[in-house]
This record gives C-alpha cells, sequence and structure tokens, in this order.
C-alpha cells in the first residue's frame, strides 16, 4: 500500500523505521525556528567556557524540505525528535581535528570534525580517504 501512495514500485526487501517506538526526545525547541530544530545546550569546560571550534550538533545540521516538516507521529512528534535524534543524538561537529581533540572531555555521544573523523566511545573511526 505504500508504494502506489507515494508513486513509487517497491519490490523486494527494504528498511522502515517506526517512528512511533522510537523514544523521542523531551527537551525544548530552537525558537522562532521553521525547522524545530533541539535546542540543546552547548558543551562548555568545566570552567564554563565554550569549545572553540564547535559547529553545532549533527542533528540539528539537517534542513528539512517544507513537505517533510508536517510529518508528525501520532503523539505529534516531529523527524528531528524522533528518528534524528535516534541517529544522532547528542553528536558534535568540530572545525579542526585539533579543536576536537581538546574537546574529548566534552565529548559523551561522539563528535567529528569537518575533514573525516569520528570519535565515538574514546576510539577514532577514519572515515573517508586521503
Amino acid at each position: 500500500m505504500l508504494g502506489p501512495s507515494i508513486e513509487r514500485h517497491m519490490d523486494g526487501r527494504y528498511v522502515a523505521i517506526w517512528l512511533e517506538e522510537l523514544r523521542p526526545y523531551v527537551g525544548d525547541f530552537v525558537v522562532n525556528d521553521p525547522q524545530r530544530r533541539l535546542a540543546l545546550l552547548k558543551p562548555r569546560l568545566p570552567t564554563r567556557e565554550c569549545l572553540h571550534g564547535f559547529l553545532g550538533f549533527v542533528v540539528n545540521m539537517i534542513d528539512l524540505e517544507s513537505i517533510n516538516l508536517s510529518c508528525l507521529t501520532i503523539n505529534g512528534h516531529g523527524l528531528w525528535e524522533t528518528l534524528f535524534y535516534s541517529l544522532f543524538s547528542h553528536v558534535q561537529v568540530y572545525k579542526t581535528r585539533l579543536e576536537m581533540q581538546l574537546a574529548l572531555q566534552c565529548i559523551s555521544e561522539g563528535a567529528l570534525y569537518l575533514h573525516g573523523v569520528m570519535v565515538r566511545s574514546n576510539v577514532a573511526f577514519v572515515l573517508g580517504n586521503r
């Protein structure tokens, strides 16, 4: 039934994510943001100092087309607080590798920098080619 409703032929196997079963984000949203990005607290050093090179959270760097903004679960949760939060949680983005390394004490869910390395659970994974 889904295939014809989106005007696509669906044969064989495919992956579906049941948004209703994902535990949604239960915080505030960025005020006056038509995309309804999540109001996540920026990471800070123990001195309360902001982290140099922090660009944001992966979950909030996604831009949805307006038609997808109206996709809601039965409970009224959108794609940010269900799918994207479930996939990316609090993964941080830094401008450089050095800035990311200096922020390691503030990284709990993972981080990446713009040239392809991701840190997760104190282990570095190299992505891409050099």
